[in-house]
């Protein structure tokens, strides 16, 4: 009995285990549909509910693919009707949420809840991307440079308040006269008043802010993970320098702590290390933690994180942005601070890496 308890409860494990791993989207869809009354039965028959719950499932698929960034849409179109006649393909389950007939007006609604594969649907969009098409090995080499940094201080300016006076003084002078027997009596009044006009200008200096550039592993890791089975051949930026020169990783980091581009100089000697080792595709970015704070909803420590980047063809002289993404922010959970920043990290990489992809692959770049 006892090794009976311990291998449920070691297959319902599993079966979580299983369940959370897999890439899935959660979609809703509505169809409506009429229909004709039988001679012996006026019941909605099933070849009607399945036809309804087809027309719910395609509308949950095309809402589905409206959540597509321009460049992926743009993929998409290509072979969407490859995708929508092999549904049953990208759908991974569903289950019908609500159904409703209308008997008087002859109609049949149905509400369905779809769980789409969005790994495999990846998976076909890259299959025909000039990169995804290539064999192992063959695609074009792609090397980035990704600094994670942490806010360090900030540092904040009074606004400088510059303030204009100005004051007229107006007077007025009245001359009076009266007869006293034979003799003429003068006099003379004054009347004054100031107006007074006050106006200026108020000018805010830009804070200035420090940052601490914290091991990026964990953001390399990441965008590997998704450019490496987009066809892309991910070449560390160390080996560059390594190998062709270039500028040492310590003076991109520094350079990084306390401003939001690297200069001319540096950028420059980074992009020719890389033209030097015949690497035709090469980004640089930016992903910045936040403070944390505590996610109402769970009750865990959350961290956000903002992320910058842009992508170069270094094949020319002139370098060609062929991408770009953010600033777009991703916020992660955790226990504590630290795994709620390592989460955040992973997850605005990811996104990163795959709306890098996305784009190279509607330019038909490899």
């Amino acid at each position: 009995m006892k090794k009976f308890y311990l291998l449920a409860v070691l297959c319902c494990l599993v079966l979580a285990l299983c369940s959370t791993s897999f890439a899935g989207t959660s979609v809703t869809g509505i169809a409506s549909i009429n229909y004709k009354v039988g001679f012996f039965s006026s019941d909605v028959n099933k070849e009607t509910k399945d036809k309804a719950v087809q027309e719910a499932l395609l509308s949950a698929w095309k809402k589905y693919t409206s959540s597509f960034n321009a460049a992926k849409y743009k993929t998409y179109m290509k072979i969407e009707q490859d995708f929508t006649e092999h549904l049953d393909q990208y759908i991974a389950s569903y289950n019908v949420i609500d159904e409703k007939n209308n008997s008087d007006d002859k109609k049949y609604t149905v509400a369905v809840k779809a769980l789409i594969n969005a790994v495999a649907v990846d998976s076909k969009l890259s299959s025909i991307s000039a990169a995804g098409s290539t064999a192992s090995g063959e695609g074009s080499m792609f090397s980035f440079i990704f600094v994670a940094r942490d806010t360090a201080t900030v540092k904040t300016y009074n606004n400088k308040v510059t303030k204009i006076s100005k004051t007229e003084a107006i007077s007025s002078a009245k001359e009076t006269g009266a007869m006293t027997g034979s003799n003429m009596v003068a006099g003379q009044s004054q009347k004054g008043m100031s107006k007074s006009t006050t106006g200026g200008s108020s000018e805010k200096k830009a804070d200035k802010i420090q940052y601490v550039v914290s091991s990026a592993a964990d953001v390399d890791a990441a965008m590997n993970e998704i450019l490496s089975p987009a066809g892309f051949e991910v070449i560390e930026y160390a080996d560059i320098v390594s190998e062709c020169g270039g500028v040492e990783p310590e003076v991109i980091k520094k350079e990084f702590s306390c401003q939001a581009e690297l200069s001319r100089s540096v950028r420059k000697a980074a992009i020719a290390g890389a033209r030097e080792c015949e690497v035709p595709i090469f980004a640089i970015g930016t992903l910045d933690a936040g403070m944390e704070d505590t996610d109402p909803t769970s009750g865990l420590k959350r961290v956000y994180v903002s992320v910058n980047a842009k992508v170069y063809n270094i094949e020319k002289r002139l370098p060609k942005m062929v991408a770009s993404v953010g600033p777009v922010q991703f916020a992660g959970l955790g226990p504590s601070a630290i795994v709620a920043k390592r989460n955040a990290l992973s997850k605005a990489a990811k996104a990163a890496a795959r709306s890098i992809v996305d784009q190279l692959n509607a330019k038909g770049v490899k």
